[in-house]
């Protein structure tokens, strides 16, 4: 993504903790014409992520997850929108994206829970006047503040 995350980098932080890891494709729970393949999207973002660091290999294939030490599952519960603000001449309206995601990070050798979390929930706001293209930075803030939570949890659960 454009560099709109938070400036993370999982880089010489991660790869103690969570060594090689499968991550099967996000399940995507969500429906509407607006926020489409949820699920592909936070997949490619989550993966790229503990791409950038090199002592961690990132599996996806079902046929390689035995090769993994970890597992990281997630499913896109819901995204919704809503009012966020309106003033009082009702000519100016601010809106809420909401994005929230179930995810289970699991130790393979010992099938340990690590962490598991049916509530990672991510937000991001736009004006109503800048339409779709609004809508879409909303989700796309979102879908890093989840990222990001991920990505904190994941890293402190060791």
């Amino acid at each position: 993504m454009l560099g709109l995350g938070c400036g993370y980098n999982t880089t010489g932080r991660s790869a103690a903790n969570v060594g090689n890891i499968y991550i099967p494709f996000f399940e995507d729970e969500t429906s509407g014409e607006r926020a489409v393949n949820l699920g592909t999207r936070m997949t490619d973002l989550v993966v790229a992520e503990f791409r950038q660091d090199r002592a961690i290999r990132v599996y996806q294939a079902q046929s390689e997850r035995a090769l993994a030490s970890k597992e990281l599952v997630g499913t896109v519960k819901r995204v919704s929108e809503s009012v966020l603000t309106r003033n009082p001449d009702e000519q100016r309206e601010e809106y809420r994206v909401v994005v929230v995601c179930a995810i289970t990070y699991r130790d393979l050798p010992t099938d340990k829970i690590l962490w598991q979390d049916s509530n990672v929930t991510g937000d991001g706001n736009y004006l109503l006047e800048e339409g779709d293209a609004g809508f879409e930075a909303a989700l796309t803030v979102a879908l890093d503040e989840v990222l990001d939570l991920i990505l904190d949890k994941t890293i402190k659960a060791w």
